[in-house]
Parts: C-alpha cells; sequence; structure tokens
C-alpha cells in the first residue's frame, strides 16, 4: 500500500470513529430557521404584554402569573393578555429538531429538542397581530438555543431585538429529576422565570450578581430555587429609572 493510500485509509477510520462518537453522545446539527420580520419600531411603555401558551397547562395558571407580574412590574402594562394555547403546523413542528440524551447521560433514551427561533417566528408574527409591546411563551417542550445549537435543555430565552422571550417548564418540575410533583415548588420556579426574562427585555441582556436577585443568571434548578422573585436593590433603582425616563 502506497503512502498516500495509508493516509486516506487513516482518515476514514477516524471519520469513522468521529461518526459513531457524535452518534453516541447525541449530538446532531438540524436545520436552522432564521427569523424573517424586521426589528420592531423602540419600545414605549407602559405597554400591552401578550401570555402564549404551548402544551399541557392548568387553564388557571394566568391568573396566576398575571397577579405577580401585576405585583413585579406595577403599572408598566396596560394590560397582561392571555392569547391562549397555540399549535405548530404540520411543517414547522419537525423543523430544527435535535435530539439529545437527556443530561449528563442520566437516561439512555434522546429526547427531541426545539430550537427558540421556531418559537421566536410564531411570537413575532402573534405580537404584530395583536399589537403588543412584548410577549412571551411558555411550553412544556424542551427548548436549545438557536444562536448557540449546543446550549441545551434551557430554563428561558429571550430575543431583545424582537421583545419575545421563552420559557421552558421542562427542566422546572421535580418529575425531571426523578422526585416527587411539587406544584408550589414548581409555579415559584416558574414565576421566577418569566420574571426574569421580561426584565431583560425591560432592562438589558446584562445579569445581576446578587444571589437573591429576580435577574441573577441561574444555571442549575439550585440557583433558581435560591433566588427570590424579585429585584434587589440596584435592579429595583434600574427599574425605577425606566419609569421616569417614560414618565409612568
Amino acid at each position: 500500500m502506497s503512502k498516500f493510500h495509508k493516509i486516506e485509509h487513516k482518515i476514514r477510520k477516524n471519520i469513522r470513529k468521529l461518526k459513531k462518537f457524535v452518534t453516541r453522545i447525541g449530538i446532531s446539527y438540524p436545520e436552522a430557521i432564521e427569523l424573517l420580520n424586521d426589528a420592531p419600531e423602540k419600545l414605549v411603555l407602559p405597554c400591552h404584554l401578550g401570555i402564549f401558551f404551548y402544551g399541557d397547562f392548568n387553564s388557571k395558571l394566568f391568573e396566576q402569573i398575571e397577579f405577580f407580574l401585576n405585583d413585579i412590574y406595577d403599572s408598566f402594562f396596560f394590560e397582561i393578555r392571555n392569547l391562549g394555547w397555540f399549535s405548530f403546523s404540520k411543517e414547522l413542528y419537525p423543523r430544527g429538531i435535535k435530539k439529545e440524551f437527556k443530561e449528563l447521560r442520566k437516561s439512555n433514551s434522546k429526547i427531541s429538542i426545539h430550537p427558540t427561533n421556531k418559537f421566536y417566528q410564531l411570537l413575532i408574527d402573534k405580537r404584530i397581530e395583536e399589537n403588543l409591546g412584548m410577549i412571551i411563551a411558555l411550553t412544556d417542550l424542551p427548548i436549545y438555543s438557536s444562536n448557540d445549537i449546543n446550549i441545551l435543555f434551557l430554563f428561558g430565552e429571550t430575543n431583545l431585538k424582537h421583545r419575545t422571550s421563552i420559557v421552558s417548564t421542562l427542566k422546572l418540575k421535580e418529575s425531571f429529576y426523578s422526585r416527587k410533583h411539587n406544584q408550589d415548588l414548581f409555579f415559584q420556579r416558574l414565576i421566577k422565570e418569566i420574571i426574569h426574562e421580561i426584565g431583560h427585555i425591560i432592562l438589558d441582556s446584562n445579569h445581576c450578581s446578587e444571589n437573591s436577585c429576580v435577574m441573577r443568571y441561574s444555571e442549575t434548578i439550585e440557583e433558581i430555587d435560591e433566588k427570590t422573585y424579585k429585584f434587589c436593590s440596584t435592579c429595583q433603582r434600574k427599574l425605577d429609572d425606566v419609569r421616569k425616563l417614560f414618565n409612568f
């Protein structure tokens, strides 16, 4: 065998090994979904906020969320509108799906996770249709970031440009960690993540370093449990500055 053929054989062998490794760890490279709409005009506050649901949620959940948002973001919203439940078209649903192991390979089965842009595009269209200042979707589907496909199983994400947010409830449930269901704990986690993502739209993309602040970045469920659903004094001042800016 010539030197060239030996090198070619070695390369082919390494490629086969790489393919097996990629299959084993569950990495996939889905079709990218690009957002179609231009950026909206600058946000003016107070505004209308819409909440969209995808998945299995209690019909009374909206009222509970509305109460806390009105408490934390007092006078920031003319109205918090329940947009009800939505669904993806048969053509859109499978687009961008990745197959990944649950987390830290605790399970041998793979889970279908969905790109955030798939939600953002639908939310952008709905925000325009409903004339909303901002919009957030709650889903029980696992999601990954369209900005970085290696960021998997997100708690939530916000697209500042389009004033849209997504919160996934999958990892907020005790069942995800093979523990007994706790509805109160689930709701506490959910409201923290909703307030956090809306906070990004109103303030900016920065996170807070104060452990108890709702705007602290949470990488694990334990970090969500450690913080409160309220702003620290520094972030509250930023929120008050926004009020002064818009004179309300």
